[in-house]
């Protein structure tokens, strides 16, 4: 590790290799805060694009100020290489949190949604789009919090687009229809992306499916899918129906904004939780899931609270059909991943 200082802060250590560079937690001398130093690869660096585009995540997260989004702290320039210091969050992304245990009880997804719908809707209210919306680019920490991070091909609707004509921006699962379709995103193509991580948190796999890039877009496109709650029947009917009102093909269909979706999942959450705090079940997810000492959770939520989460997490991954379900979507996935580069560009 070259680099041991970015302005303030002291580089502690590595945590994460991404498309566009390295993540590493640091100290922030001074405040004695941990933070997060991204850096722009040096191979990248003389590409004026991403230049401009790591230019722009950090752009995009100065203007908000939402405790479900990564707080930015400062974008330093440093012997020719970008670093963006954001918050530090102490937890693992969803992604990992499927890996570890594969679909989360329905009061989680409950939870979670409505964290990232609300802001998804702050972030559209300040004329922005997120266009990445996943589960590798959403946090839980071990306090409970979710965060909704990594803005790098984030688009302020007032400004100008750096992609090309005709290049797709994002994950592949997660591109709405009507983008496939060459339209451009809006709103409604985030809540899509969402309904679409919603439905992989409760189900254990994505909706949409294929054995490569045109069968999967193919099948996008369409707008078939399994019914939620054929894959997860514990699955409230109401929660099933908002996730599945956020895959509607057309955009119009769709839920009117991020935010009526948000307090629709309030909703199914308070019936679930049955008055249990929204953050303590996560504490007490992350801890089953070992992402949280006990310990450390017994400070947030009481053992009764820690132990009926681990009894309904352990439920959901005893599913029937869960374990194979789980296994052959992390199989497809990696197949996909290899023959994808040349219809996706992602940062």
């Amino acid at each position: 590790m070259a680099v041991r200082k970015v302005g303030t802060c002291r580089i502690v250590r590595e945590l994460g290799r991404g498309g566009m560079g390295v993540v590493f937690e640091a100290v922030q001398e001074g405040l004695d805060r941990r933070v997060a130093v991204k850096a722009l690869e040096s191979r990248l660096a003389r590409s004026r694009e991403l230049v401009e585009r790591f230019k722009r995540e950090g752009r995009a997260y100065a203007q908000l100020r939402h405790q479900a989004v990564v707080g930015v702290h400062d974008l330093v320039e440093k012997d020719d290489t970008l670093y963006l210091v954001t918050e530090f969050v102490d937890g693992a992304d969803l992604s990992r949190i499927l890996i570890q245990g594969g679909p989360i009880p329905p009061a989680c997804v409950a939870v979670v949604g409505a964290r990232v719908a609300e802001a998804l809707d702050y972030v559209h209210f300040n004329k922005l789009l997120h266009r990445d919306v996943k589960p590798a680019n959403i946090m839980v920490s071990r306090d409970g919090e979710v965060k909704l991070m990594d803005f790098g091909i984030a688009k302020d609707q007032n400004a100008t687009d750096l992609t090309r004509d005709g290049m797709l921006v994002g994950s592949p699962s997660y591109i709405a229809p009507e983008v496939l379709n060459g339209e451009e995103a809006n709103e409604k193509a985030d809540v899509w992306a969402l309904g679409v991580t919603l439905y992989e948190l409760a189900a254990g796999e994505k909706p949409f499916q294929g054995a490569g890039a045109e069968d999967l877009f193919d099948a996008i496109r369409s707008g078939s899918f399994a019914r939620l709650r054929s894959l997860a029947p514990a699955t409230p009917r109401r929660l099933a129906r908002a996730i599945e009102r956020c895959l509607r093909r057309r955009p119009e269909a769709r839920w009117r904004s991020a935010g009526h979706l948000a307090r629709e999942l309030e909703r199914c959450a308070d019936k679930l939780l049955r008055g249990m705090h929204p953050q303590g079940r996560l504490v007490a997810l992350m801890a089953h899931r070992g992402f949280a000492a006990a310990e450390q959770a017994l400070t947030r939520v009481d053992a009764a609270s820690l132990e009926a989460t681990r009894a309904v997490d352990s439920a959901a991954v005893r599913s029937p059909r869960g374990g194979l379900r789980w296994s052959w979507a992390l199989a497809t996935a990696l197949a996909l991943a290899a023959g994808l580069a040349a219809w996706i560009v992602r940062f």
